[in-house]
C-alpha cells in the first residue's frame, strides 16, 4: 500500500476522526472507504452518461433512417411477410368491433 500525505483543514480532520471513531475504523481505513465509494459513484455516473450518449446517437440514426424511409406502415409490412411466410393470402384490414357496430347501426 502506498503512503500519501494530504493536507486537511483542522475542522475537517476532526470530523474525519469523529466519524472514524463512530464507525470503529482507523482514520486511514475511513478515508480509504470514502474514496473508494466516491470513485465508484463517479464511475457509475460516467458510465450512465456514456450509455445515454449512445442511446441518443442511436435515436438520431433511427430518426434519420425514418426520414429517409418516408411514410410507411410497419404493421402492414409485418402482416404481409407473416401471411406470405405461411402460404396464406394477405388478409384484408380488420375493422374494430366498434366500427363494425357503428356501420351496422348496432349501438
Amino acid at each position: 500500500m502506498a503512503r500519501v500525505n494530504v493536507f486537511l483543514r483542522e475542522d475537517l480532520l476532526q470530523a474525519v476522526d469523529a466519524e472514524a471513531e463512530q464507525a470503529g475504523l482507523s482514520r486511514s481505513a475511513l478515508i480509504r472507504r470514502v474514496i473508494a465509494q466516491f470513485l465508484e459513484v463517479q464511475r457509475a455516473a460516467r458510465t450512465e452518461v456514456e450509455a445515454q450518449h449512445r442511446r441518443d446517437e442511436a435515436c438520431k440514426r433511427m430518426d434519420a433512417l425514418a426520414r429517409k424511409a418516408g411514410d410507411w406502415d410497419p404493421v402492414k409490412i409485418i402482416r404481409k411477410f407473416r401471411d406470405t411466410r405461411y402460404g396464406r393470402a394477405p388478409r384484408a384490414p380488420q375493422r374494430s368491433d366498434a366500427r363494425k357496430r357503428r356501420r351496422s347501426g348496432v349501438p
